[in-house]
């Protein structure tokens, strides 16, 4: 009698664990705790960067990038989770055959946050973001830097539950002053100098954009984030690395790779991970695209120096 209960104790336990790990987004598990964790965890370094990239296919958010502690969420809109009434139109997120709903994408975030993962929302910079109005919205009105980085606080950190927001620099912004007050204000909500330290603000960076330099290169600009990650994939390595890291040092910078076909070298990005540069360890390693190819994803994480 005392195996058979014990048998029955122990189905009850596993069903129960698997019950708790694909909980909707936002719902309690059974013993009261909250589904979204990782916002009140903070990961350290070397972080282990992977893009998810919706338009690429591959397999779902929790199966993609298994090595992986921060996931940013690319193509994906934030004010379209929360308001997709209202922005309407071809979303092409959507051409990913996994996810059809902005809730079962939701869904798949609670399970990344509940195994400690950092999920952050991406965000693309435009030459907007150089003037006083960096957003319009459906109806066309305009929005200045402190709406925009309200709205955005509002939507990824208190509507999605998200874990920080990655900067996408490359689309031909001015490196002036409004730019960098957009830059320095986001830092307000996201990033070790913010009011919620444990989240992340990062950014993807590229030399060849006239605004590559904005937070790689002045660090007025750079304490406010955790990292940047250079895109510039057909660089040499250690150049591209170096030319951040000797203004704004080695913790906050990486390099990027790409699983992209007309990127990818395997054995020159697990090398590229493997890596330690001379004056301090980097932040760690970053994988665009990642969903084309999980097997060349996770060995590059893998491959990571500690």
């Amino acid at each position: 009698m005392k195996k058979q209960l014990f048998f029955i104790l122990s189905l009850m336990a596993v069903f129960y664990s698997c019950k708790k790990e694909s909980l909707p987004a936002g719902q309690n598990a059974p013993d009261g705790s909250m589904s979204v964790m990782s916002a009140n965890q903070a990961v350290s370094g070397p972080y282990k960067v992977a893009y998810y990239a919706f338009d690429n296919g591959g397999p779902r958010l929790i199966d993609f990038a298994r090595e992986a502690n921060v996931v940013v969420l690319f193509e994906a809109h934030e004010w379209r989770f929360v308001d997709s009434a209202k922005y309407t139109g071809h979303d092409f997120i959507f051409d990913n055959k996994n996810y059809k709903t902005y809730g079962s994408i939701m869904a798949d975030v609670r399970i990344l946050q509940r195994r400690g993962v950092k999920v952050l929302m991406n965000e693309d910079d435009n030459s907007g973001w150089s003037s006083n109005t960096p957003f319009t919205d459906y109806s066309g009105k305009k929005f200045n830097n402190t709406e925009f980085i309200s709205m955005a606080k509002s939507y990824i950190l208190d509507s999605l539950k998200l874990d920080g927001i990655a900067l996408d620099i490359e689309h031909g912004a001015k490196n002036n002053a409004q730019y960098k007050a957009l830059l320095t204000g986001l830092g307000q909500y996201f990033g070790p100098l913010s009011k919620n330290p444990n989240t992340l603000y990062i950014a993807a960076i590229y030399s060849g954009a006239p605004e590559g330099g904005a937070i790689g290169k002045d660090l007025n600009v750079a304490k406010y984030v955790n990292f940047v990650e250079d895109m510039g994939y057909f660089q040499d390595n250690t150049s591209r690395f170096n030319q951040w890291a000797n203004v704004i040092g080695a913790g906050k910078t990486m390099i990027g790779v790409s699983a992209e076909s007309n990127f990818k070298n395997l054995t020159k990005d697990v090398a590229a991970a493997k890596w330690q540069p001379v004056n301090g360890k980097k932040a760690g390693i970053m994988v665009y695209a990642a969903n084309l190819d999980s097997t060349y994803t996770n060995t590059v994480f893998r491959a990571l120096a500690q």
